[in-house]
Formats: C-alpha cells, structure tokens, sequence
C-alpha cells in the first residue's frame, strides 16, 4: 500500500468514527477535501460533496449561519463553489452561491480587518486563481479585490528564503521578516 493510500484509509477511518458533535464543520476544508480524487479521478470522499450539496444556506452561501462575517461567508461560499464546479454538481446550488458572492463580495469593504480570518489575504486571492480556472465569473478588478492583492503580496514579501547546507542535507528556512 502506498503511504497516500495508507493516508487516505486514515482520513476515511478517523471521519467514519466521528459522530456529528464530535468537530465543528468548516465548509471551506469540507470544500478542500470533496476536491481529493482517486486514481480514477472520482471524488475520493463524496460524502464531503453530499453535505456541501445539504448544507448551503437559503441566502445562497455557505457558513455560519447565526453570525453573519462577509469574510467568513464569502470565502466558505467560494470553496464551496469551486469543489461543485470542479466535478460539475448542482449547478444550480453554484449559481445560487455565485449569485450571493457577486452580491456581498462589496461588504468585504465593510468588514473590520481586524475580523479578518487568519491567513485570507493568501487563501482568498489563490482560491480566486482557482475559480478562475474553472471560468467562474467574478468581478476581480474590484477596488476590495484589489486591496486585498495588495495585502497578500505586502504578506509575502515578508517572507524569504534562506538555503543553507550541512555536512549531511541541505535545508529551506523559511524566514519571517
């Protein structure tokens, strides 16, 4: 058995012996994990798809549905978009959830950065390349979109790498700023 073969048992048996209250769910790796496939390039864990597919919200998005953060929806709804998209489900759930994103993606503008979830300046702009490359229409040209580029690149220019060797192995350092 191959050690991603080996991993993926893992994944299914730590997941088969989870009961409902036993984690909270997150849409966005819920999204991340229904986009595995198998050598047969089918869903490794449709299952992920199925609750994505039961678990959208009547406004269109995915998410929190007692606390409303424009960051928070916008970036579960977009994962989850992507995940139908790539293995072309429920088409009209994505049009629903494109419909609320092309919507709300403004009160990004709104929201206090302080509330911004850790690390969406990188995540949000690559799942943005990612919808791209399914051809989802979203409007990337607009002033918030373009901020938070701007914040994602200010991120990753505080970062460098430092490569160095010893008398065994040569190591990466990744070094912050």
């Amino acid at each position: 058995m191959s050690e991603i073969e080996e991993r993926v048992k893992w994944i299914k048996s730590m997941l088969s012996s989870m009961d409902d209250g036993d984690i909270s769910i997150s849409a966005y790796d819920t999204a991340w994990v229904a986009l595995i496939q198998t050598k047969q390039n089918e869903p490794q864990f449709p299952s992920s798809l199925e609750w994505i597919a039961n678990n959208q919200l009547p406004d269109g998005s995915w998410g929190d549905s007692q606390i409303f953060s424009a960051h928070d929806r916008i970036l579960n709804t977009l994962a989850c978009v992507v995940a139908l998209k790539y293995w072309n489900l429920h088409p009209q759930k994505s049009l629903k959830g494109m419909a609320f994103l092309n919507q709300n993606i403004s009160k990004l503008q709104h929201e206090n950065a302080e509330h911004m979830p850790i690390g969406f300046e990188i995540a949000f702009p690559s799942l943005l390349q990612f919808a791209q490359k399914l051809n989802l229409q979203i409007p990337t040209h607009s002033p918030i979109l373009q901020e938070i580029n701007h914040r994602r690149n200010i991120k990753l220019t505080r970062y460098y790498y430092c490569y160095y060797n010893t008398s065994n192995s040569k190591h990466i350092a990744l070094i912050f700023l």
